[in-house]
């Protein structure tokens, strides 16, 4: 009772009181730096707030991305997130390009039945989290506001939907934000010939105990050399293709996608 009333307290006065977890891997990151940008935008608070029920993604993070779509702009290619959960993120990255004039598509892939393909790398993780979603409350939320120019993949990425892709489409930005090993080494397998050079790929949840298996598989990929693999200390890992790093052959041009209608079959929206 005695110590719910001083937290109660402490939070009145803007503080907060925090058990700091005692292994040496993992504590509570708390940088000394203040210049802090996204008070400065009002497009980004708007965007966030109307977003913030849809993601479990932090401020800090969804500053990032909405960054990282501006900053690539200067690159040739769409973006894709696998990991959608009930929009959040996806719909912020596809509002920062739509105000931006942006027509290249954004593609938007999950199951809508949780977390798939979790594995012996995976410490807490069991497959099946994050299911208290679904493809018509990301669709809502796309038009809410007033997003046409993305389209939502439902299935396991890249097995079931990566075919619905153009082939000649490349991408210039990709967030993962699948929680496990198996599902963030498939995704990379598949997008990495097609992401152009100077092409950034943020993994959402390298910074944190309940994913293991993504701490992992990131720190295999800093051995590669045709690669950064960058840390951020929101919880980011940010791996940026290097220019000469190799390209699979595209055929033909690269063509918008719109939203259209369902297809009920596959829960598809496509053009």
């Amino acid at each position: 009772m005695m110590k719910g009333q001083i937290k109660a307290l402490l939070r009145k006065f803007g503080y907060q009181v925090l058990r700091l977890p005692g292994d040496s891997l993992y504590e509570r990151v708390m940088p000394e730096a203040t210049y802090s940008p996204w008070n400065g935008d009002q497009d980004f608070a708007a965007v966030y707030e109307a977003i913030r029920s849809h993601t479990l993604v932090d401020k800090y993070r969804c500053w990032e991305l909405w960054t990282l779509v501006l900053e690539t702009a200067k690159i040739e290619g769409a973006i894709l997130e696998v990991g959608v959960w009930r929009g959040g993120t996806g719909a912020l990255m596809a509002k920062r390009a739509a105000m931006d004039g942006d027509a290249k598509p954004v593609f938007l892939c999950d199951t809508f039945t949780g977390v798939v393909k979790a594995g012996h790398q995976d410490t807490t993780y069991r497959g099946g989290e994050h299911a208290d979603t679904s493809l018509a409350t990301v669709v809502e939320l796309l038009r809410s506001l007033g997003i046409g120019d993305a389209s939502i993949l439902q299935g396991i990425f890249p097995e079931d939907t990566a075919s619905a892709i153009d082939p000649s489409i490349r991408f210039r930005l990709c967030h993962i934000d699948v929680d496990v090993y198996a599902s963030a080494r498939d995704i990379m397998t598949w997008l990495w010939p097609r992401l152009s050079p100077g092409g950034v790929v943020v993994y959402d949840d390298y910074g944190f105990r309940e994913c293991e298996g993504i701490r992992m598989f990131v720190h295999e990929q800093a051995r590669e050399h045709d690669r950064l693999v960058l840390h951020n200390l929101n919880g980011h890992a940010v791996v940026v293709k290097l220019h000469g790093a190799a390209l699979c052959p595209t055929s033909g041009e690269r063509r918008d996608i719109e939203i259209g209608p369902i297809n009920p079959a596959k829960g598809v929206l496509r053009a």
